[in-house]
């Protein structure tokens, strides 16, 4: 439909971008949104490109997707425009271990020590990416749209008397939660404009335009039911949020160092509400209020090898000021405060190296923080964000020109935190551990065309 002749580049090029935009709606609207994240709640990386350099990228656009999302000036730095698809698959292994020592809760209470480990039932989690970015001819302006999956996390751990946290709530005859479930999809649009100016400068701005959707059962922010059981939040809800992010870049033609920055502000999501019940099953509705953090990121870049690119980027992701996040423990009604993360830092590098004319190899590491500490992890068991290395490769053939295929493997490698249970009244409860663990792979594909 969209044919180049080499009398029609122009509207070939119109055609390609009316193509992308078209296409952003279509994959975002039907693909499945859910993933389980990396940096926290947050992916360390978008799409195949992106992901092959461990989400290093802030001073190195190297993709429309990846340059789309982590600095909206850089977008002016794409040798060309270009319309860009990513797909991936990621399999978490979760699990959750708890252990309650003999007499932890009193004489014969346990008789003897409980303790067990369980694995969360997770399935391979689908998430596409799409991003289209449009340079205006004789025109210091570049425009550009993509849409990504920006986090989540996700969890299906069963009622068992197996694993002591997870057995029925004290008003049942356990001493656990129960079973955990938990689903969290978020979903960012960024429409973008980027301006280059003299000497290797460009600015950036997109507003961004978000859609989440929640279900925790049980919700631990809600205020106990009369028999002290937490009200279920499975019948989930999807709410949408707006903020913005900006960016700064430079290029030097003449030592080959790029300089990037960029500020993605809190994403302001509406509050998240559930229709649940009580302990008479009366009818009773739970709110939460969820934001997603904001996020500053510096990155360098050196392209002086010639077939050798090196990025690197720092992060600093604000949980502890964002709602949902901040505040550690319980309200004096019982409830839960938040999840109560710290802000964390992370660190990646990637290197490319052009190994043939259609040829690139790229491999990436990703260091984070862990938001959730020994204090907290007795409240992490339906967003158990515990990885803090990530290995990443992959490689890109440029086929017909004005096409490449990439493909890219992830290994967020096991991390685990161990801390106490913790008593609304009693504070924390000598003889007990709760010790949660999470590893990820992923396989990435993606396409793009230059026009």
């Amino acid at each position: 439909m969209f044919c180049l002749t080499g009398t029609d580049r122009r509207g070939s090029s119109r055609g390609a971008l009316y193509l992308g935009v078209f296409s952003l709606l279509l994959v975002l609207t039907t693909g499945d949104r859910s993933c389980q994240a990396q940096t926290g709640h947050i992916l360390d990386a978008v799409g195949a490109v992106n992901q092959s350099m461990g989400g290093a990228g802030t001073a190195l656009p190297l993709d429309s997707i990846g340059a789309l999302h982590w600095n909206p000036a850089s977008i002016s730095a794409l040798p060309g425009s270009e319309i860009g698809f990513a797909f991936m698959g990621m399999a978490p292994i979760t699990r959750l271990s708890s252990r309650v020592d003999a007499g932890a809760f009193g004489p014969g209470m346990p008789a003897q020590t409980w303790e067990g480990t369980t694995t969360s039932d997770s399935e391979i989690t689908p998430i596409p990416t799409m991003a289209v970015v449009h340079h205006v001819e004789d025109s210091p302006w570049t425009f550009g749209l993509g849409g990504f999956a920006i986090g989540g996390f996700g969890v299906n751990l069963p009622v068992t008397n197996a694993n002591p946290l997870l057995s029925p709530p004290p008003a049942q005859g356990g001493v656990g939660y129960g079973g955990v479930y938990s689903q969290f999809q978020q979903m960012q649009f960024c429409p973008t404009a980027a301006r280059r100016f003299g000497d290797g400068w460009s600015i950036g701005f997109a507003p961004t335009i978000n859609w989440a959707s929640l279900a925790v059962d049980p919700l631990g922010v809600a205020v106990p039911n009369a028999n002290g059981v937490y009200p279920s939040a499975a019948h989930g809800d999807a709410t949408w949020g707006l903020g913005y992010q900006v960016g700064l870049m430079h290029e030097s033609y003449e030592t080959g160092w790029n300089w990037g920055f960029s500020y993605k502000s809190p994403q302001w999501f509406q509050p998240f509400k559930f229709n649940s019940r009580d302990a008479l099953g009366a009818a009773r509705q739970l709110e939460f209020n969820l934001d997603y953090p904001a996020i500053m990121s510096l990155g360098v870049a050196y392209q002086g090898f010639g077939a050798v690119k090196i990025a690197a980027d720092v992060r600093y992701i604000d949980y502890a000021h964002t709602d949902g996040f901040r505040g550690v423990g319980f309200n004096t009604n019982g409830s839960i405060k938040s999840f109560g993360w710290e802000s964390i830092w992370v660190a990646s590098i990637g290197t490319e190296i052009t190994l043939t004319d259609n040829l690139q190899w790229r491999f990436g590491y990703t260091y984070n923080e862990s938001p959730i500490t020994n204090r907290t992890m007795f409240y992490g068991a339906p967003a158990p964000a515990l990885t803090q290395h990530h290995l990443s490769t992959g490689f890109t053939r440029t086929l017909a020109n004005t096409w490449t295929c990439t493909f890219a493997y992830h290994m967020g490698l096991r991390g685990e935190v161990t801390g106490s249970w913790w008593h609304p009244t009693l504070g924390r409860m000598q003889g007990t551990h709760v010790t949660g663990s999470l590893a990820t792979h992923s396989l990435i594909g993606g396409i793009a065309r230059r026009f």
